[in-house]
């Protein structure tokens, strides 16, 4: 079974995304071995420390797993400063040419927003970091998730997805991710 690890892009206490991951997590569960993984506990990025406990345990989880999926808020038509910070400690330059844990590392950006365009300026701003020299990922393309109006698509209580037509995009996504990875791992 393949491995993932669903990063919530945020350290917000309440997060549509930190859902949108966990129903993932659900959902595909039958498909992939999904982690949920918090970003809560990195610290700021700095080129002059050496990652602590927590980046290495985060940097670990990613180069063990055979695939990312990042769940982005947007901020300021952005990804989120916590979420900008953890990706800078998995870059080449965090510890130097060749420690880099994203390069060629299958990667499906989504994310959920409270306005209409459902991240997705943040997740471009994600997909272009992703794809920077520093980073190195193989981005899924053309699968955008969008989901807008993140309240009304996400019941109040579970907290899963119950948009039906949102839930058929993800399915849809989330087999091409299938594919991706096992056509990388040929």
């Amino acid at each position: 079974m393949l491995k993932l690890i669903a990063i919530v892009g945020t350290n917000a206490e309440f997060s549509f995304n930190r859902f949108l991951c966990q129903y993932i997590a659900k959902r595909y569960g039958d498909k992939f071995n999904i982690e949920v993984c918090e970003i809560n506990d990195l610290p700021l990025f700095s080129k002059d420390d050496y990652p602590n406990e927590a980046v290495q345990n985060f940097r670990k989880k990613l180069r063990l797993a055979d695939g990312v999926i990042i769940a982005t808020p947007e901020y300021d038509h952005a990804i989120p400063a916590a979420l900008k910070s953890a990706m800078e400690w998995t870059g080449k330059h965090s510890l130097g040419s060749g420690n880099d844990v994203m390069r060629l590392k299958p990667t499906m950006v989504v994310g959920t927003s409270y306005g209409v365009q459902g991240a997705s300026r943040a997740q471009e701003d994600m997909r272009e970091i992703l794809l920077s020299s520093d980073e190195g990922a193989l981005v899924l393309p053309a699968n955008e998730i969008l989901i807008g109006y993140a309240a009304t698509n996400f019941d109040k209580q579970s907290h899963d997805l119950i948009n039906k037509t949102i839930i058929k995009q993800l399915d849809v996504a989330m087999d091409n991710f299938y594919q991706f990875i096992n056509q990388w791992n040929k």
